[in-house]
């Protein structure tokens, strides 16, 4: 049937565009070093902003993305204080706080602290790059919802998406749009098999990228 002919043939032109696409997004293989450290368990009777404010500190981590049960928490380091992006707008008592918190990662170029809730309470794992063994990595850029700009506040920044308008804070100034947006860059590690197949076993968060004005 031609009908169904030119639709595959379509689909397969948009899955070749898309494939290059990506591979534009996708960095070589390259060797690093890098070490985990083992799981520990977090105190919760100190409060969410101040503890995660000491790990950016002591860690030397720029970022935090935070998923909470209403909704999605960004955050910056500046001047030793964890900026947050539930402070710089009124996002319907939105709030970093244990009672509310499903996951975290505090992130930047030395590593990324990653927090969850455990079995027996709210667990972190910290990776630290350019320490450790050496071992094989691949970073991709995965690209963030928002073609344009809303309200600015302390340095963030409402991205907003389509007629529906999904909207997301991010500590972003830049303006983006359909064709230049922000995203986040990712890093997998890798690790081969008996077969000699490279294998992804953990990916983290490098850092947040604004879009690139040309």
């Amino acid at each position: 049937m031609p009908g169904s002919i030119n639709s595959r043939r379509t689909n397969g032109r948009r899955f070749a565009r898309d494939w290059r696409r990506r591979k534009r997004r996708l960095g070589s293989i390259k060797p690093i070093r890098s070490r985990v450290s083992p799981a520990i368990s977090i105190p919760t009777d100190t409060a969410a902003h101040d503890w995660f404010s000491k790990q950016a500190r002591d860690h030397n981590l720029r970022w935090l993305l935070a998923h909470a049960d209403n909704g999605v928490i960004w955050g910056k380091l500046r001047k030793r204080t964890l900026h947050l992006s539930c402070e710089a707008f009124d996002l319907k008592g939105l709030t970093l706080d244990w009672a509310t918190l499903q996951q975290a990662r505090l992130f930047g170029l030395a590593g990324e602290l990653r927090v969850w809730q455990g079995p027996t309470g709210w667990q972190a794992r910290l990776r630290r790059d350019n320490a450790g063994v050496s071992v094989k990595c691949l970073d991709e850029q995965h690209l963030l919802w928002g073609t344009r700009i809303g309200q600015s506040n302390d340095d963030f920044s409402e991205m907003i998406e389509g007629a529906q308008g999904i909207i997301h804070t991010p500590p972003i100034t830049v303006a983006p749009s359909d064709k230049l947006r922000a995203a986040l860059l990712v890093r997998h590690y890798l690790r081969e098999d008996g077969a000699g197949i490279a294998r992804i076993v953990d990916s983290r968060l490098v850092k947040l990228q604004a879009p690139e004005v040309k």
